[in-house]
């Protein structure tokens, strides 16, 4: 049996989706992700277009779905710049270093902040 998500739930910019699963011993889903290759590979810094080097996997947290925690596992270009340099490109949906996404920060931490200045 499969399951159907839309692209506008899942809302992941530059990344194809490839599989979605529940790993049964740790009890999570889990979503595979590779780069779109249709994307140019762009400097986060100077904004211009690079050269693919190599592709750079991230494991990152999302919201729970179907109920369990969910991690996507992601593929992002590591770019070869003019001067001789490397830099991995910039992600819309979590920062730089973050092991979450945006939308899991917005929703998850809230509550938890609240109770926190409350105790």
């Amino acid at each position: 049996m499969g399951t159907s998500i839309s692209t506008r739930i899942m809302a992941f910019n530059g990344q194809c989706v490839n599989q979605i699963y529940h790993d049964q011993e740790q009890q999570c889903t889990i979503i595979k992700c590779c780069r779109d290759k249709r994307r140019n590979a762009i400097d986060p810094i100077t904004g211009r277009k690079g050269t693919i080097n190599q592709y750079i996997k991230r494991h990152v947290r999302d919201l729970p779905l179907f109920g369990k925690p969910c991690f996507v596992e992601i593929e992002l270009a590591q770019v070869f710049t003019a001067k001789n340099s490397r830099r991995i490109e910039n992600c819309s949906f979590v920062e730089k270093g973050y092991r979450f996404t945006h939308r899991f920060c917005r929703i998850d931490f809230i509550p938890l902040l609240v109770a926190y200045a409350d105790a």
